[in-house]
Order: C-alpha cells, then sequence, then structure tokens
C-alpha cells in the first residue's frame, strides 16, 4: 500500500487525482484542508471507493504557521514513509495583490513558500524512490499563445525577495495579478528541476501543466460575471479552445505520473496534460534563478520551521 500526499485535494485537478487513486484501492492518502466539514465528507467518499486509509489534517496554506504546525503534527502522528507528494493547491487574485498575514504576497506564499515548507519538512520521510510533483503552468512561457490570449506575459522573476513582497513594478493591479501566478509557477518548474539535479538523488521530481481548465474553482477571485462564464460557458466550448483541457483528462495524465506510470526522458521533467514532455521557458533553466529561489526560500520559511 502506497503512501501519498496531495495539497489541495478537495476541488478541481487535486480532487480527481485523489478520486483516482482511490479507485486504485489499498492507498494510503494524506489530504491536509483548511475546510474540516468539506475535507470529512472528501474522505468519506475516497474510502467507500477503495482507498486504504485517509486523513485529512488541518493546513492553511495562506499562513507559515499553520503549514509548520501540518509538517509537526504530521512527523508526530505517523510514522509511515511517503511514496507520492503532489504539491497541487494553488491560488490566483483577480484584480489586486494582496498579502498575507506573514507579510508575503499571497500567490507565492501559498503557490511557492507553504510548499517549499512542506516538502523541507518532509523529506526525510520520503523513500528513496519517492514521486515529487508540482502543479505548474504554460502561462510561465511568454511563448505560451493560449496564455497570451487571456493577458499573460510570462514569468516575471527578479529575485524572490522582490517577489515575496509582489513587486511587480510596470504592471497594472490585474496585469501584476497575473505576473504573480506565472511567476509562482515558474517557481514550481525550477523547483522540480533543481532538486532533481542534486547529487546522488534516486527519487524521481516533475512539474505538469495541466492546461486551462474551466469550471475549477481557479477563477473564484474574478467578478460575479466572469465567474459564471468560467463555470457555465467556458466548460461547453472547451475543446475549440488551444491550450484547454478538463479535470478528467489532466488528472489522468497527473495521477499517472505521481505513481510512476509516466516517466520523462530525465529527472525533472516538465509535462503537460497530453502526457507530453516539453521544454519549459529558459528562465526555468537558469541555475542563478534555482540558486535564488531556493537560498531566499530557506531563508523565509526557516523562521516558521518546528
Amino acid at each position: 500500500m502506497a503512501h501519498y500526499l496531495i495539497t489541495g485535494a478537495t476541488s478541481g485537478l487535486g480532487r480527481e487525482v485523489a478520486l483516482r487513486l482511490a479507485r486504485m484501492g489499498g492507498h494510503q492518502l494524506t489530504l491536509p484542508a483548511r475546510d474540516a466539514a468539506k475535507a470529512e465528507s472528501f474522505r468519506a467518499e475516497l474510502l467507500a471507493l477503495g482507498a486504504g486509509q485517509v486523513r485529512t489534517p488541518a493546513l492553511d496554506l495562506s499562513s507559515l504557521q499553520s503549514t509548520a504546525s501540518f509538517v509537526s503534527n504530521f512527523l508526530r502522528d505517523t510514522t509511515d514513509p511517503v511514496d507520492g507528494v503532489l504539491f497541487n493547491a494553488g491560488r490566483q487574485s483577480a484584480t489586486r495583490l494582496v498579502k498575507t498575514a506573514d507579510g508575503f504576497e499571497s500567490t507565492f506564499a501559498v503557490n511557492h513558500l507553504a510548499h517549499h515548507l512542506i516538502l523541507k519538512g518532509l523529506t526525510h520521510r520520503l523513500t528513496e524512490a519517492s514521486i515529487v510533483g508540482w502543479t505548474a503552468s504554460g502561462t510561465h512561457d511568454p511563448a505560451e499563445k493560449s496564455a497570451r490570449l487571456s493577458g499573460f506575459r510570462g514569468a516575471r522573476y527578479t529575485t524572490a525577495a522582490r517577489i515575496a513582497q509582489g513587486s511587480y513594478d510596470d504592471a497594472s493591479d490585474e496585469q501584476a495579478c497575473r505576473d504573480a501566478y506565472a511567476t509562482s509557477k515558474l517557481c514550481n518548474i525550477v523547483s522540480a528541476r533543481a532538486l532533481a539535479d542534486e547529487a546522488g538523488t534516486r527519487r524521481t521530481y516533475f512539474s505538469f501543466d495541466p492546461g486551462l481548465m474551466p469550471g475549477t474553482g481557479l477563477a473564484r477571485e474574478q467578478s460575479a460575471a466572469m465567474y459564471w462564464v468560467w463555470n457555465n460557458i467556458l466548460p461547453l466550448i472547451a475543446r475549440l479552445l488551444p491550450g484547454t483541457s478538463s479535470t478528467a483528462r489532466s488528472s489522468a495524465v497527473l495521477a499517472d505520473l505521481l505513481v510512476g506510470k509516466l516517466r520523462g526522458s530525465h529527472n525533472g521533467a516538465y509535462f503537460n496534460y497530453t502526457g507530453g514532455q516539453l521544454e519549459p521557458a529558459s528562465p526555468a533553466k537558469d541555475r542563478r534563478v534555482a540558486h535564488d529561489l531556493f537560498v531566499e526560500s530557506d531563508c523565509i520559511v526557516g523562521r516558521y520551521a518546528w
């Protein structure tokens, strides 16, 4: 029985991946969540489908203190090794960037910093053959046509310290929201590649672009009209739009990556919703970006370590 930990598993893509793992039968699932009632309902559903064991501990990824507490409690309450980790939870601001209670831009805090802290805390619970993945996005690439149609212009990485403060100097408020999302997803790709390059590692790391998936909760901060279109119109015409997928299609590929059924030509590979392996935009392959990101991220999360 393998043990998988997935963030953002109570809705959207993460939920579909958890359902697929449950249907495989026998797997142990740790699905940290902020909404306890929603998580408990989902837990019962997964057990009925065949999951061996399901835990839904409390976690608010917008709080590094909550994240550190989750890690401490996990290490205290279970001795089981972790065979696979999927850092899937994510957020995107719509009209203006906001900061967390810790003082960090919330997109970067949730999409990168909290996951960075979790991985540092759980590293010794991973097996030599563990698989660790991040849900990334084609929005990081300025050459991605479908992303440009939605107003994205690619990641705008400067330094992790500036990004953590939401500093996108030449952008309007709405553009800064898109820039922050694309940049956080670049950080996910960089994380997978950097950890795969560590000397002697036998673990597998990957990042994954699920494509645009209308109907998921990512647009929850948009205007009421846009959110209605996102949930009711775009799913009907998704097949006609470039770069668009569905939770069913993307989760099938992502589950295969997480259990090791699908592997890349090299460790740290980047995939999309078709199952194809892609080359990310050049900043994702810049060792200076990786060094800056990891040094500053270690410095930030170190203040909250257990």
